[in-house]
Order: C-alpha cells, then sequence, then structure tokens
C-alpha cells in the first residue's frame, strides 16, 4: 500500500509554511509518494509551481485548498474536475472580496453553494476536553457538514502529544470515514525552525514567549509512506482512503486555458480581421491616408505573428479596457513585452511611437 499526503502547507499560506511548493513535491516524488495535495489557506496561489515540478518528477498534484471558516470547523477541498476547479475558485473570490487584504471571509453557508464535484475533509481540534471527549460543538458541525457535503472525510493526523490515540478513536466513531495526512507545514524536519520563526514574526513574539503557538514538536513533515502506515496501523483504512481521494482528483491544471469575450469582434468576422481592420483605422489616423512602405510592412509582420500565435482577442480585449478607460478620463498605460509594438501604439494602448 502506499500514501498521498493530502494536507500540505507551503510558504504560499503567509508565515505559515516552511517551504516551498516545489521541495515538497520534490521531496515527496523522493519518498515514492503516489500523489501529493497543496492545501493552502484560502488560495491556490502555489499551485502552478507545485504542478510544473511533479510533472518533472512523475508524481500526480492535486491543486487543493483549505478553507478556514468564521463560523465552522477549517475544510480541505479538492476538486475532482475543472467545473469542481472553477466553483472553488468563485467560492475564494467571494471571500476576499469581503475582507481587506491577505484575509479571506467565508462562512459554512457559501461552501454549501460552490460544493458540487469537490470532496471535502474536515479538519478536527487538536486536543480533546479534559474528559476525554471531543466538543460537542465540534460534534454538532460534523452533523452539519454531513448533511450538507457529499463527499466527506475527516482528517486523522497524529498530533504526538497527550491523548493521541483517544482523539483518533473518538473521530472514529463519528460516522465519517477518516483519511490520515500529517498536516506538513515543511518538506524536512530541518525546517522546524524557520517555521517556528515564521510563527513569531506572525503572532509578533519571540521564541522564549512564543509558548503554544509553536508547534509542540518538529513531526510536521513529509514521513516515508511505511511510517505512516505505522502510524495509522489500527486504522488502515485512513491511509487507503488517502489513495481513494487522490484517485478520484482528476482535475489537471495542463485543461486551463485564456477565455477572452467573443462580444468584442463583430458578426461575421474573425477576432484576426477584426484587430487588423482597428490596426489599420489607428495607423492612417496617426499617419496620414498613405502608410510609410516601412510601417506597413511592420504591421503586417507583428498581425501575422499574433495571428500564428493565436492573441488576437488578447490584444482585442486590451484595447476595449483602454478604449474605455480613456473615454472616462482614467489615466492608463500599456505596459508589457508588446508594448514597443507598432501594433499597440496604432491601437492606442502605448502612447510612444516605437
Amino acid at each position: 500500500m502506499s500514501y498521498a499526503e493530502l494536507q500540505v502547507t507551503s510558504n504560499f499560506s503567509f508565515r505559515l509554511g516552511g517551504s516551498h511548493p516545489e521541495e515538497l513535491v520534490d521531496q515527496a516524488a523522493d519518498l515514492g509518494y503516489t500523489a501529493i495535495a497543496l492545501t493552502d489557506r484560502n488560495t491556490f496561489a502555489g499551485v502552478v509551481r507545485a504542478y510544473v515540478v511533479a510533472k518533472d518528477r512523475g508524481i500526480k498534484f492535486i491543486p487543493a485548498v483549505r478553507l478556514d471558516l468564521l463560523d465552522g470547523p477549517s475544510l480541505l477541498a479538492y476538486p475532482t474536475d475543472q467545473a469542481a476547479y472553477s466553483r472553488l475558485s468563485g467560492l475564494l473570490t467571494l471571500g476576499n472580496l469581503r475582507a481587506e487584504k491577505e484575509k479571506c471571509f467565508l462562512h459554512k453557508q457559501d461552501v454549501y453553494g460552490y460544493a458540487e464535484g469537490s470532496i471535502f475533509v474536515i479538519i478536527p481540534p487538536d486536543k480533546i476536553t479534559a474528559d476525554f471527549e471531543l466538543p460537542k460543538k465540534f460534534k454538532a458541525e460534523v452533523a452539519e457538514y454531513r448533511a450538507n457535503l457529499k463527499n466527506l472525510y475527516i482528517a486523522a493526523s497524529r498530533t504526538f502529544a497527550d491523548g493521541d490515540a483517544k482523539r483518533l478513536f473518538l473521530l472514529s466513531e463519528l460516522g465519517v470515514p477518516m483519511v490520515a495526512t500529517n498536516n506538513v507545514h515543511y518538506h524536512d524536519p530541518g525546517r522546524r525552525e524557520l517555521q517556528d520563526v515564521l510563527t513569531c514574526v506572525r503572532h509578533k513574539r519571540t521564541i522564549f514567549n512564543a509558548g503554544y503557538l509553536l508547534h509542540q514538536n518538529a513531526e510536521r513533515y513529509l514521513k516515508e509512506a511505511k511510517e505512516m502506515q505505522r502510524l495509522f496501523h489500527a486504522y488502515p483504512d485512513a491511509v487507503a482512503n488517502s489513495q481513494k481521494v487522490a484517485a478520484a482528483c482528476n482535475f489537471d491544471l495542463k485543461s486551463l486555458q485564456y477565455e477572452y469575450p467573443d462580444e468584442l469582434v463583430p458578426e461575421g468576422m474573425t477576432a484576426d480581421d477584426y484587430l487588423t481592420e482597428i490596426t489599420l483605422k489607428g495607423a492612417h489616423e496617426f499617419f496620414g491616408e498613405k502608410l510609410a512602405p516601412k510601417l506597413e510592412k511592420q504591421l503586417h509582420f507583428e498581425l501575422d505573428f499574433v495571428r500564428r500565435r493565436g492573441h488576437a482577442k488578447y490584444f482585442l480585449t486590451v484595447h476595449d479596457y483602454v478604449a474605455w478607460a480613456r473615454s472616462q478620463n482614467i489615466l492608463c498605460q500599456g505596459r508589457g513585452s508588446a508594448a514597443n509594438s507598432a501594433m499597440c501604439y496604432c491601437l492606442g494602448v502605448t502612447p510612444v511611437n516605437p
């Protein structure tokens, strides 16, 4: 039996993770994992870097996210297809629009509305109560999640703290299948000190007074599959479920592509035809009725390049933004790798004649 790590925090969870996404995927490949997910806090920001390394190393990568909610336990969310990834992206946009930078305000009801096609894993509290019970509020919230989320698991992690075995047993009694995770925050045990420093920065403390804000041990690293199997020998289904969840996630970032509005192109014309038309119209407005042969040659060279690369809709979209901004007396400036092109000058995207 192999293992897939499904709860991984990278340094794209600002001041939380102690390793880069690339390091985490590299280590997972070295350890022989079948798959690894990246579950940063309310963001997909690190998935591209992880994906690139995963493709190079031949390990399955699952772009996922940890949803920290205002009114319930956090959830790990794994899109199974592109539509589900789109929904989760929309959910994160909703939360980000409600909050200031670095924050994302989400509620349970928000998740229920965007849940289709995703697998969810509940993150339980690290500690149990003094009478060796899970908090009653948490039990009620698990029941609510069960009623509203179809594909649901609960994360089982060894905290290596007092009551660990009892905690796992209580989680197994909730009626939600467990999935083994190691709640990873760095790829190698040697990064524990750096992760502690990041925690201190986050809480504005020093190492000497951070206390229980720090992880109690250095166990939050990627472990070998056989070690995870040993740690969960009493719950083999939890390890098997890591594979089951990974196998169900078939969304590949490679399937994404840029999509630009079709409405900018007049009926009966292609995007390339329309781009050529408005570029030449702008050229005549700037340079007069008769264009210099050098300019005409340059414009046709650039337009042909855009046609071959399939970028016409991109330039039409930029032109539309700029034209609207200038109609509203909003200062704007085109920039980037195409900014010094004659075409962009004729479109009015850039103001300097190259």
